[in-house]
């Protein structure tokens, strides 16, 4: 007898009986289940990003400089475009999702701004006239410069994470290095631009609440990225090449340490 076109294996339910996976017919309804499925789940991911982000701007005090940390920074929206590079089911599926992850989510952030909040209203110039219009254009400024932050990073973000699980162990050692180097590399220039010991003498100020806040949310920016890289190194068995892994950290923390600050001194300067 011919083998058939379809894939046969005993049907536990019956001794005798025979199931049939997909079934005849209905390959392209069961893979656009899928597909539905996995769309549906990136496009919650990336709501309840932007709103875990807006709604982190408005709380106060150490929790609130934990909860920008861990929802509204480069750290907790790149740790996002990397799990979901790493879920993916392949390159390609992993670039696109971390990337309409990161765009979807920065637009529904900014229209919150846009809609709820409205912060970017109610000002006066010095003639007392309205100052709507240079909020507005801050607003569209920001909105534009993440977008394209989002376009860059989710594309490297999500392949970084797809290969740290399915490339040879050099590979994926060196891609997981990078990786957390690229989510360590804003906390690394939060320090650079505020270093211990000047926090340490701010402590005893009078807001020395803010900066115990502010020094907390700059530790865990710097610890969870390595947090990451144990995980990674534990799940994918890469210990046997830690230079490689620490190596392409370092290296990467400090050159997006450096991106960081030329980003920031450009958005200071636009908006």
């Amino acid at each position: 007898m011919g083998h058939q076109p379809c894939l046969a294996i005993r049907n536990h339910r019956s001794s005798a009986g025979i199931l049939f996976w997909p079934p005849i017919g209905h390959g392209s309804w069961w893979h656009a289940d899928t597909l539905g499925r996995r769309s549906a789940v990136l496009a919650s991911s990336a709501v309840a990003l932007g709103v875990l982000a807006f709604l982190a701007d408005a709380v106060d005090g150490v929790a609130g400089h934990i909860m920008v940390v861990v929802v509204s920074s480069g750290l907790g929206w790149g740790l996002a475009a990397l799990l979901t590079g790493r879920a993916a089911t392949g390159r390609r599926s992993a670039v696109t999702g971390a990337t309409v992850l990161l765009v979807a989510a920065t637009l529904v952030y900014y229209l919150l701004i846009l809609v709820v909040s409205r912060r970017w209203s109610g000002g006066y110039l010095q003639d007392g006239s309205s100052a709507d219009q240079y909020g507005l254009r801050s607003v569209a400024v920001m909105t534009t410069a993440w977008l394209v932050v989002s376009v860059v990073a989710g594309p490297v973000l999500g392949l970084l994470g797809q290969m740290s699980k399915t490339m040879p162990v050099p590979g994926a050692a060196l891609a997981a290095g990078v990786a957390c180097g690229l989510l360590a590399s804003e906390g690394w220039q939060g320090i650079t631009a505020a270093p211990p010991w000047r926090l340490l003498v701010a402590v005893v100020s009078s807001d020395a609440g803010y900066v115990r806040g502010f020094a907390a949310a700059q530790l865990a920016e710097v610890l969870v990225p390595f947090a990451v890289l144990v995980w990674l190194a534990t799940v994918h068995r890469l210990w046997r090449v830690w230079p490689i892994l620490l190596n392409a950290m370092i290296l990467t923390a400090a050159s997006g340490a450096l991106c960081w600050h030329l980003l920031r001194a450009a958005a200071n300067q636009l908006g």
